[in-house]
């Protein structure tokens, strides 16, 4: 039995057969022994891990220097914990002695003020008249006293007023009393008391009522 391959004679015919006009001469690059996706991959890692290293590198330069810093100024504290610790004792003993100094001058204010107050109520008592209370209210004085006349009491008003220290004088309350078998008023007077008196008949105002009468 006789076998042909005709599949075989077309091939050849084919590869034989004459190159179609007009067709143009092609070019194809050489074949690389090595895979261009893979080299590109692996060299953005390397730079990655070099980008990665270098900050790491830059991070610990920084720190390094930040804690020289922090120990460099921890080294200037400890000096100064000495003169810091003998400026606060001194200023703690300074408002001591201020608030001490306050505590006096405010002792010494009083002071004087009590020992005015009485020397200017002594030098306007009139004779026969005796005071048997005395009330200090935020400058409001209350006094309670004992004579033999309306007079007199009028006569103690009027000193209270020519003093320059006392203002406003009212006489509050009067009734009779008996002490001994004598008949006496007793009396209750308010004023405002001043530690800064306008003297009637001071310098300033002779001198005023002075230069007053030279110009008529």
């Amino acid at each position: 039995m006789i076998q042909i391959n005709l599949i075989r004679d077309r091939k050849v015919e084919r590869v034989a057969g004459a190159k179609p006009a007009g067709a143009g001469v092609s070019f194809s690059f050489p074949k690389l022994p090595f895979n261009v996706g893979i080299l590109a991959s692996v060299l953005g890692v390397v730079i990655v891990l070099a980008v990665i290293v270098l900050t790491m590198i830059s991070q610990k330069a920084q720190i390094a220097s930040l804690e020289s810093k922090i120990k460099g100024y921890s080294e200037e504290l400890t000096k100064l914990a000495g003169p810091k610790r003998l400026v606060d004792d001194y200023l703690k003993k300074q408002a001591d002695v201020n608030t001490k100094l306050n505590e006096i001058a405010s002792i010494d204010k009083t002071r004087f003020y009590t020992v005015t107050l009485l020397d200017q109520l002594s030098h306007a008592l009139p004779d026969y008249l005796w005071l048997t209370s005395m009330k200090d209210e935020k400058d409001l004085i209350y006094l309670e006293g004992m004579t033999f006349s309306n007079l007199i009491v009028a006569d103690f008003m009027d000193r209270l007023k020519e003093s320059g220290y006392f203002s406003n004088v009212e006489l509050t309350q009067t009734s009779k009393a008996e002490s001994e078998g004598k008949e006496l008023v007793k009396f209750s007077i308010t004023s405002k008391y001043t530690e800064n008196p306008n003297k009637p008949g001071s310098p300033a105002e002779t001198t005023g009522q002075t230069a007053g009468k030279g110009s008529k």
